[in-house]
């Protein structure tokens, strides 16, 4: 029987997402994977986005489909003559637009292989509309979450052969810069004290993260530690507007810093203390294995796929959505008790360097990819 690395595919992901976040980068270091593994990779995306950019400046072939209502007719049309022309084993999307598209055209074509990626833990309503996607139109669905698999078993009645849990695997760096050598650099990036320390956010700036939760628990905690915040990512303005605005009114501005958008978070995790993500839903966050690779402490919330890598007490600290109290004496205790932050930064490393690598991640697709074309030959 042949291996997973012994079969050729040409495949072809979408997205209608036009950020730099989770999604894009679990594309993105796909991408680089299946390549050096002897996979043709495709990547069909809005123009002037930085994930077609990106694919562009790295040597992927690319096609510019903006996936907006207006023009789906004429985006569904391009792609079946795509994927008439480039004829693909595999063809994943990662979007609600281009799920919409992407699917049926190639459903139409006939390829076989059809995945739809479900990165977020929200629920999905039960309409003659999305079972036609998620059962029909998809061959298998990804979600990054054993919650939402086990969501969307119940809702559509998908069995282990149609719905896998396939967490994203993150592209280590061939270094880390020290703990120490980091948070200098990033005191005197932002103009601080050398030894200045930070806990913080890294993400995009949106409401859907919980940035407010995290700055109101700051707020309670900044009298009795010496760090800053730091929040690290881009998002609509009138949200970063709104948080500026809650840091001066509740007079923490002096010691929050926004930083922006950062193609190289991995300096980042390593100067902070603790990175929190308050998020009121996920999948299984990239930001949170990034850390946790980089031996930050994390803490999150208690949330969809964010339980199935922080484990309370062992790997981080979980608390409920919202619940800026608990998350202040979270801080406190993570700041405070070194030896049992310790014990849980180490076990969270090692789960990480175990189950979600991008290698780990990528040998699980072709398993998948591997088992279809095995059994369905003809389709191939």
């Amino acid at each position: 029987m042949l291996t997973p690395l012994q079969s050729h595919f040409k495949i072809i992901h979408t997205t209608c997402h036009t950020q730099w976040g989770g999604l894009e980068k679990r594309i993105f270091n796909e991408a680089v994977w299946m390549r050096n593994n002897g996979h043709d990779f495709i990547v069909a995306a809005p123009r002037n986005t930085p994930l077609l950019h990106k694919s562009r400046q790295n040597g992927f072939r690319t096609y510019e489909v903006d996936f907006k209502k207006s023009e789906m007719i004429s985006d569904y049309r391009f792609l079946r003559r795509v994927f008439a022309n480039e004829q693909p084993d595999i063809v994943n999307t990662h979007g609600n637009e281009d799920s919409r598209i992407a699917l049926l055209a190639a459903y139409q074509k006939k390829i076989g292989c059809r995945i739809l990626s479900r990165h977020i833990s929200a629920h999905v309503r039960d309409s003659w509309y999305n079972r036609l996607i998620y059962k029909k139109y998809a061959t298998y669905v990804f979600t990054t979450a054993d919650y939402t698999t086990r969501h969307l078993k119940n809702v559509f009645n998908l069995n282990d052969r149609q719905v896998f849990s396939m967490p994203s695997g993150i592209l280590p760096p061939d270094s880390l810069p020290s703990r120490k050598s980091a948070g200098k650099n990033l005191a005197e990036t932002l103009g601080c004290p050398s030894d200045t320390r930070f806990i913080g956010f890294v993400g995009r700036l949106s409401a859907d993260k919980g940035v407010t939760t995290l700055v109101k628990a700051f707020k309670q905690v900044y009298h009795h530690i010496p760090h800053h915040l730091v929040l690290v990512g881009n998002g609509p303005d009138a949200y970063r507007e709104q948080l500026e605005k809650m840091t001066r009114d509740l007079e923490i501005a002096f010691r929050t810093h926004f930083i922006g958008f950062t193609d190289d978070v991995w300096p980042v995790y390593r100067a902070l203390d603790c990175k929190v993500l308050a998020s009121p839903f996920e999948g299984v966050p990239q930001a949170l294995l990034e850390a946790m690779y980089c031996e930050c402490p994390v803490i999150g919330s208690k949330t969809g796929g964010i339980p199935d890598i922080i484990r309370h007490g062992a790997t981080g600290l979980l608390f409920d959505p919202g619940d800026a109290d608990t998350l202040a004496q979270q801080i406190t205790e993570t700041l405070s008790r070194k030896t049992e932050t310790q014990k849980r930064v180490n076990a969270a490393r090692e789960n990480v360097q175990k189950f979600h690598t991008i290698d780990v991640m990528g040998k699980n697709i072709l398993r998948i990819y591997h088992v279809h074309h095995q059994l369905n030959p003809e389709k191939k």
